[in-house]
């Protein structure tokens, strides 16, 4: 009989070994979720400051910690481990060029969609009529695009800039949303009127002075009440669209309340936030704090998750939070990353059967060089499971200590 986990004392951890069940409540430790990759020296102090023995995951620890693992599990007169079954070179090349395939598809869109947010905002601050009707069409197409390959929005969503970030937020979050939206198994009406009431949901920003939107530094109590109109005013211009779907109007006025009672406009709490609502404020929340704006610096995603967790249960349903941090996965799309090989790269694209073995776009050999051209490799291709290959994620990059423009790799039309 064979046996995918095995029991572990805490002072035989080893880095790239997956923590799947503690001899003791998760609640009790300060880790994000239950089961955890450990990659650092603060995760191995943790476990052995809480635990006397864990459980560890064999299919999901890194390819080079199996040995370790066959070995715990004899001392420990276990059964024999069984090996993971792998994704085959075939399909690994299939879903790379999948990925591929559909990101020449999802540029020509991001760049249309892009064109369309920047002319509504512009006819908002105008004061014209509202096209919404295109904003329904995009949304279609965004949501088609998504269930072909969901990661190719998601890492397009990375081209953001500072100087522009009411457009790309609105697109960002609709592309987010949409993609959390099918994880969650909503149906195809209900991924659509997400989307929508992501795309439209900060229209009433643009009713704000310029001078208090793109303010540098801390508002003041009266500014910032000024913000928070923006809600309502986008609200209130859509609400005079007679077909405007109800569950849109309630995306745009109310994605900024929250379940503790303390958002607003409304002070709603727990239930009476509906659930695209709620989805919608998640991936907003997410978007902007990874972000660079105008009076702050974004954060890396793995770091913005583990805030989001934090502040859950009392800003956000905590199991909605949970279900998000397992839709983006252990190296959300965009992770700058440093591989066992001293190689650095970005996470692109990542298959739900391989989420530890991600796409990795090389950007620096194993020296530090940056390559000329950036290398694409899928982790996931048995090439680089073999002894003499192996090549897996060490550990996350914080970006902004890095000489890499994240945002000027995924514009690139070369490297992808």
């Amino acid at each position: 009989m064979a046996i995918l986990k095995v029991q572990v004392e805490v002072e035989e951890l080893e880095h790239g070994m997956f923590v799947c069940e503690l001899d003791r409540p998760w609640t009790d430790t300060t880790f994000l979720l239950q089961g955890v990759l450990i990659e650092s020296g603060e995760d191995m102090a943790e476990f052995r400051r809480k635990c006397e023995y864990v459980f560890i995951d064999v299919e999901r620890s890194r390819d080079s910690i199996r040995p370790k693992l066959q070995q715990l599990a004899g001392k420990n007169n276990t059964l024999e481990i069984a090996q993971p079954e792998k994704m085959t070179a075939e399909l690994a090349e299939q879903e790379q060029l999948k990925f591929q395939q559909e990101l020449k598809v999802a540029r020509k869109l991001h760049k249309k969609t892009r064109s369309y947010v920047e002319q509504l905002l512009d006819d908002v601050r105008l004061g014209n009529s509202l096209d919404t009707d295109t904003a329904r069409e995009l949304v279609g197409e965004i949501t088609s695009s998504v269930a072909r390959s969901p990661n190719a929005m998601l890492w397009l969503s990375h081209m953001k800039s500072r100087d522009e970030y009411t457009t790309t937020h609105c697109m960002n979050v609709c592309i987010l949303a949409v993609t959390f939206g099918r994880t969650l198994n909503l149906d195809e009406n209900q991924l659509e009127l997400l989307g929508l009431g992501a795309l439209l949901h900060d229209i009433g920003k643009m009713r704000v002075p310029l001078d208090i939107l793109n303010k540098p530094g801390a508002l003041t109590d009266e500014e910032f009440e000024i913000i928070k109109t923006h809600p309502v005013s986008g609200y209130n211009m859509l609400r005079q669209k007679e077909d405007m779907p109800a569950e849109v109007l309630d995306i745009v006025k109310f994605h900024h309340e929250r379940i503790n009672g303390r958002g607003y406009p409304d002070g709603l709490q727990g239930d009476f936030i509906n659930l695209l609502t709620q989805i919608t404020s998640v991936v907003d929340v997410y978007d902007a704090i990874t972000s660079d704006r105008c009076y702050h610096d974004g954060i890396p995603p793995y770091d913005a998750l583990k805030d989001m967790y934090a502040w859950s249960g009392e800003n956000f349903d905590a199991n909605l939070v949970e279900q998000f941090i397992k839709c983006l996965g252990i190296y959300p799309i965009g992770s700058m990353v440093e591989l066992n090989t001293g190689h650095i790269g970005v996470v692109v694209s990542a298959s739900e059967k391989a989420r530890l073995r991600p796409i990795i776009l090389l950007i620096k050999d194993k020296q530090g060089q940056r390559y000329n051209v950036p290398k694409l490799i899928n982790l996931a291709h048995p090439h680089w499971s073999q002894k003499e290959n192996l090549m897996e994620v060490r550990h996350i990059v914080n970006d902004k200590e890095s000489d890499i423009n994240l945002a000027e790799v995924v514009a690139s039309e070369a490297v992808l």
